[in-house]
């Protein structure tokens, strides 16, 4: 959306070499025309995460949507033009002055975003990222005598500049709410279970953190995106690794907890060993419960300071995971250079893997890898029995997903159907 502004003029001219201001001339003799302006939040963060293939999907069912919309004649849709993520609605009115059509229009672009984002959502499926979409509204008022090429210019241009201002109020409010949230500790924990894919107990749990229920920051994802981008991590690892040990009540004194360890916190100035160590006494816990993850996804730019880092930790007896492993291109090196005790296997590479037999192959390949440099390997995402089986079969260690147990804020068992089937195909390894 910056650089909209600055281009609105070359915005305006593409319009009207399209004929648009034709198009619109007849109903703007009579009436009004409300323009609705609409552009799906954070789509260029979207392209990076997703890739330009589930972005380029996502594009043509909002192209689609609306072009559905203006044949059926929803909403009062008279044309529209599209620019990338960027939408411009043109309505016609049958009455009112424009005070009374730009009334109609903050409602009606409600109803809008409401409507076209929850269709995205269920037509798109983009690994916890909710499609949302910012809007914005201008009149193109044939009363006051200008040209209807000055009339679109500004109309596109206060719309536009709408919708960047919604946007800015936003996020200072997420600001707000993001700093009290790590100020009073709104934080919570769930925990999904690891399970021994053997003999089908458990073997520990993965802390999850997550803001409250009803906010922005329900989802892990966003809360620590926004994180990064405030530069914040370290002040809401520290909040959430609290929470995390405060909640962890086990039942067997040899359950792990598997906590989240982003790469570049050991960079922040206010880092402080020895914090986790205060919380796992208070609680009666020792460092051979916790588990360190640190996910693929985050670059590791030295080795050398990250390794020393770590050694700090294993020193005290916390273990050592690669999270997000198959993710990305670093996996072989993170390995290399930090010797994890666990390596989990992203659910992309879990996933379908009973249809994929090259999935299958390069399972197989990692789990012979392991045995090599005396690692375990946990399968991340497992949502079905069939890859189950497979993962089983191949001999992983430890499984994770939403088959064996969705995140919960209290450590929930195993599903008796699941420890049934484990046990009937214990002969499996």
């Amino acid at each position: 959306m910056a650089d909209q502004l600055a281009s609105i003029i070359l915005l305006a001219d593409s319009l009207n070499s399209e004929n648009l201001t034709e198009k619109i001339a007849k109903h703007l003799n009579k009436y009004p025309i409300g323009l609705i302006y609409l552009d799906i939040k954070r789509f260029g963060e979207m392209e990076k995460k997703h890739g330009q293939i589930a972005c380029r999907k996502l594009l043509q069912v909002w192209k689609q949507l609306i072009i559905e919309a203006e044949m059926a004649g929803s909403f009062g849709l008279l044309t529209h033009r599209m620019f990338g993520d960027d939408v411009l609605l043109f309505v016609r009115t049958e009455q009112g002055d424009a005070n009374w059509v730009k009334t109609v229009l903050l409602r009606l672009a409600h109803e809008i975003r409401t409507i076209f984002g929850k269709q995205l959502n269920e037509s798109m499926e983009l690994s916890g990222d909710s499609i949302e979409l910012y809007t914005g509204t201008a009149v193109l008022d044939p009363s006051t005598g200008r040209t209807d090429e000055n009339l679109l210019y500004d109309a596109i241009k206060e719309a536009i500049h709408e919708a960047r201002s919604k946007t800015d109020a936003e996020f200072r409010r997420l600001q707000m709410e993001f700093r009290d949230m790590l100020a009073w500790h709104k934080i919570t924990a769930h925990y999904q279970p690891i399970v021994s894919l053997s003999t089908g107990s458990i073997y520990g749990y993965e802390a999850l953190a997550r803001g409250p229920q009803e906010s922005y920051f329900a989802t892990p994802n966003r809360l620590w995106e926004f994180a990064e981008k405030e530069n914040q991590l370290y002040a809401l690892e520290k909040v959430a690794r609290q929470r995390a040990i405060e909640g962890f009540l086990p039942n067997d004194s040899n359950w792990k907890l598997f906590i989240n360890l982003n790469a570049n916190v050991i960079h922040d100035p206010q880092f402080t060993p020895g914090q986790t160590l205060a919380f796992l006494e208070k609680m009666n816990l020792t460092p051979q419960n916790v588990v360190f993850e640190i996910t693929e996804r985050q670059s590791i730019d030295d080795y050398t300071s990250f390794t020393k880092a770590l050694d700090h930790y294993r020193k005290q007896g916390y273990r050592i995971a690669i999270d997000d492993a198959g993710a990305g291109y670093s996996s072989l090196q993170a390995i290399a250079e930090l010797r994890p005790d666990y390596i989990k296997i992203d659910r992309s590479i879990i996933h379908h893997i009973d249809r994929d037999k090259i999935k299958e192959i390069l399972l197989e390949t990692l789990v012979v890898f392991v045995q090599k440099i005396n690692c375990q390997i946990i399968a991340e995402g497992i949502e079905t029995f069939e890859e189950l089986e497979i993962v089983k079969r191949l001999g992983v260690h430890f499984g994770q997903g939403y088959l064996l147990g969705r995140p919960h804020p209290k450590l929930q068992p195993v599903s008796d159907a699941v420890m049934e089937w484990i046990e009937r195909h214990c002969s499996i390894v």
